[in-house]
C-alpha cells in the first residue's frame, strides 16, 4: 500500500494541473502567512495536557473529552470537513489501518468543526474504525491554539468549490482548525504532536498508530 504521503503528492499534482495558476498562489500565500505568523508554534504540544470540553457526536448528542479518552491512550485527529479531499484521504487510511487492529485496543477520535448532520451527508460514520465528532464553533480547538480565521478572498475560492463553510459549520465565523493529529496517554497529557500550517501534508497514520501502539 502506498503511503499518505504518496497519495497527498499525487492530489497536489492533480490539483496544480485542473486550477488557475492565480488560484492556487494565492492559496499558498494563505499557508504561507500562517506559517510566518507562527501558528504552528502556538498549539499545545507534547507534555500539554489536553483541555476538557465538549463535542457533538453523530446523533448530535454531547459527549465531553474526559468521558471519551476514559483513562486510555487515545489519538484525536482535527480536519477541516468533509469537504476537504486531503482530510478525506487521510482518514480513509487511518480507517484502513485501523480495521486490522482489534478495538478494544484502539481509541481515534476525528473532529471536525462541521455539524453533524453535514457530516452524514457525505460519510457513513457507523462504517468507520474511528469516531468522528463534532466540535461546534470550533470551541476544543480554540482551547488548543489550532484555529485561524479564512481570509475573505479564500472564502470566496472555497464558495466557488462549491464549499460554504458558514452553512457547514452553522455559525459566521468561517474559522478553521490547522492540520493536527496528537496521541494522548492515559492521562490526557500529550505524548506525540504533529502540527502543520499547510493542509496538503499530514502525519502519516502509519507512523501514528505505531507510536501508539507502544503505550498499549
Amino acid at each position: 500500500m502506498k503511503t499518505l504521503k504518496e497519495a497527498l503528492e499525487k492530489r497536489n499534482s492533480d490539483k496544480k494541473k485542473a486550477l488557475p495558476s492565480e488560484t492556487l498562489e494565492y492559496m499558498d500565500k494563505v499557508t504561507n502567512d500562517l506559517k510566518e505568523a507562527g501558528y504552528e508554534n502556538n498549539p499545545l504540544n507534547v507534555g500539554d495536557k489536553i483541555p476538557d470540553g465538549q463535542l457533538l457526536n453523530h446523533r448530535g448528542e454531547t459527549v465531553s473529552i474526559s468521558e471519551l479518552l476514559g483513562n486510555k491512550p487515545a489519538i484525536i485527529s482535527f480536519y477541516r470537513g468533509t469537504w476537504c479531499p486531503y482530510c478525506n484521504m487521510e482518514l480513509a487510511f487511518y480507517d484502513e489501518l485501523l480495521g486490522e487492529i482489534s478495538e478494544e485496543k484502539i481509541a481515534m477520535f476525528a473532529v471536525s468543526p462541521e455539524k453533524p448532520d453535514v457530516t452524514m451527508e457525505s460519510i457513513e460514520i457507523e462504517k468507520l474504525n474511528f469516531k468522528v465528532l463534532s466540535d461546534i464553533d470550533n470551541k476544543f480547538a480554540r482551547k488548543l491554539n489550532l484555529l485561524f480565521k479564512v481570509p475573505e478572498k479564500l472564502q470566496t475560492i472555497y464558495d466557488g468549490f462549491g464549499i460554504d463553510l458558514k452553512r457547514s459549520q452553522g455559525n459566521e465565523e468561517a474559522e478553521l482548525p490547522i492540520a493536527a493529529t496528537y496521541i494522548i496517554d492515559k492521562n490526557g497529557v500529550i505524548t506525540n504532536a504533529w502540527v502543520d500550517a499547510d493542509y496538503t501534508k499530514r502525519a502519516e497514520p502509519s507512523e501514528v498508530i505505531e507510536a501508539y501502539k507502544k503505550m498499549l
